[in-house]
């Protein structure tokens, strides 16, 4: 029988992926912050920080005043302690308007219950000429999905920029990364897992990269 437990909460995505959770590591978070010009002292969320690893890099490799927000208990005790983590809803964000340079949201989007409202948050509270990375999957064709997979509510391709501009973004960039989604199927295959859990084995779906300004 198959568990139960989401795909992010299980050993082997930890072992398999590291502290990041996510396709291709911090291949793209790194990618994001050099197109965004991410700077020293920039207040910087994380939504939907898990482990709170983009949070970490983000500090020491960019300088930013990294903030993350996470709905799952467990993920923020695994983060051991780690400062300026919160417990919050990714569409539902505790801070004021107007208070971060940059909003990241790593392979989370999908995941809420209202990705709308979501994005809806990340405009909020970012100031004007503010930035949105989003990476996450995508959904093209009509790909058969268990109800526990991460990728059961991935978003369709097409509506991605839809959901994105109507809440005010202006798209930047956007780049497909579904080889490191594939690279993470295969690596979760041999250490004995289903890439299928997290859709990475099943044709229609795929990786990508966003960025997003909030004009003004």
């Amino acid at each position: 029988m198959r568990e139960t437990i989401p795909l992010w909460e299980r050993p082997i995505l930890h072992e398999v992926a590291g502290g990041t959770l996510h396709p291709g590591g911090f291949t793209l978070t790194d990618r994001a912050a050099e197109f965004i010009g991410v700077l020293p002292g920039w207040n910087v969320l994380d939504v939907g920080c898990g482990l709170g690893t983009t949070v970490s890099r983000l500090r020491s490799r960019f300088g930013a005043r990294a903030f993350g927000i996470e709905a799952s208990l467990k993920q923020i005790e695994r983060a051991q302690g780690l400062p300026g983590i919160a417990q919050a809803q990714g569409d539902a964000l505790p801070f004021g308007d107007g208070v971060f340079s940059a909003v990241f949201c790593e392979c989370v989007l999908s995941l809420l219950q209202n990705p709308h409202e979501g994005v809806a948050e990340f405009f909020r509270v970012l100031q004007p000429g503010g930035y949105l990375a989003l990476s996450d999957l995508c959904a093209s064709g009509s790909p058969i999905l268990e109800f526990n997979s991460c990728a059961a509510r991935a978003i369709p391709l097409d509506e991605i920029p839809k959901v994105i501009e109507g809440c005010g973004f202006v798209i930047m960039n956007m780049e497909n990364h579904t080889r490191l989604l594939t690279d993470l199927a295969a690596r979760l295959l041999l250490a004995g897992g289903d890439g299928a859990d997290c859709g990475c084995g099943r044709q229609g779906l795929g990786y990508f990269l966003m960025i997003a300004r909030k004009e003004g």
